[in-house]
């Protein structure tokens, strides 16, 4: 089995060293986009990291909105850019730069080969949300020199364009789905109308593929591990107070993780998934991997 990566981010270049000396694989491709509103050197680190290596491939650059279409327009271009890749992949996963598997690579490939063809997402039903979200698709919005400007302008649904979904950005898709996203017209009118909604990263694929494909290839949610503060809008950064919950639990991936707060945490699960640690973590000559551990 090939897998595929599409992994965003736009800093932080030795944490992104982590997440590929983990999942790093000759058999794989790599689809990188970085924002374009990223300093030219932290670029240039980037890009040192990924390597020059033929399955790497870092996608044209765009400034990305925090709660707007540009990350959604970027994703379409990496999905596109993969799908163009030889040989093919069988599995598109979505990750960011922050990401760090939970499970070894032969454990994943493993599940996803006992259930093969599967989409993983998490879908959330609108109409259980709380108002504020509910309202989101009537409301609207529009990107404006890096950032979204929220309105209370009405607008309407397409009757046959409904918002009936939301979940989390991250996803793993089969070669299959990706095609049909790639080229379905259906793709393009989803775009147009979530260009003018806020958070349409949470609506896209959910509403998309459930209309377009439905639920029979849908496997029971996504598969990373994130921890929501209550009332946050951003996840828990991971550390070593999660590790327990992070060592039981049956998911693949986890975010978010910064070594700046908690490298100790990334070395045990690099130890638990035989992962080499990124260069710039390893133990000097002479020094050993505990003492090292115990550094850091």
């Amino acid at each position: 089995m090939r897998l595929a990566y599409s992994i965003s981010g736009y800093h932080h270049p030795d944490q992104f060293a982590w997440l590929m000396s983990a999942v790093r694989h000759a058999d794989d491709l790599f689809v990188v986009h970085v924002d374009g509103r990223t300093a030219e050197p932290v670029f240039a680190a980037l890009r040192a990291v990924a390597g020059a290596a033929d399955n790497v491939v870092f996608i044209d650059r765009q400034p990305i909105t925090w709660m707007g279409i540009s990350l959604v327009e970027a994703e379409l271009r990496a999905i596109r850019t993969a799908l163009l890749a030889k040989p093919g992949f069988d599995y598109l996963i979505s990750l960011s730069m922050q990401d760090y598997p939970l499970k070894s690579r032969a454990e994943i490939v493993a599940e996803l080969e006992a259930v093969p063809g599967r989409d993983y997402l998490t879908f959330e039903p609108l109409a259980e949300q709380p108002f504020h979200m509910r309202r989101r698709p009537w409301l609207w919005s529009f990107e404006r020199r890096g950032r979204l400007v929220r309105t209370i302008v009405p607008r309407r649904v397409p009757r046959d364009l409904p918002i009936a979904w939301k979940g989390p950005w991250w996803r793993i898709l089969s070669r299959a789905t990706c095609d049909w996203v790639a080229t379905s017209p259906l793709t393009e009118r989803y775009l147009a109308f979530l260009k003018n909604v806020q958070t349409p990263d949470e609506f896209f694929f959910q509403n998309l593929l459930m209309q377009g494909l439905g639920d029979a290839r849908l496997a029971d949610g996504y598969r990373h591990f994130i921890s929501w503060p209550g009332g946050s809008p951003s996840p828990e950064t991971l550390t070593m107070a999660h590790a327990e919950a992070l060592l039981a639990s049956p998911l693949w991936y986890a975010r978010k993780f910064d070594e700046r707060v908690d490298a100790r945490i990334l070395q045990l699960l690099a130890e638990r998934i035989g992962a080499e640690l990124p260069p710039h973590a390893r133990p000097a000559p002479g020094t050993s991997g505990s003492a090292a551990a115990a550094a850091a």
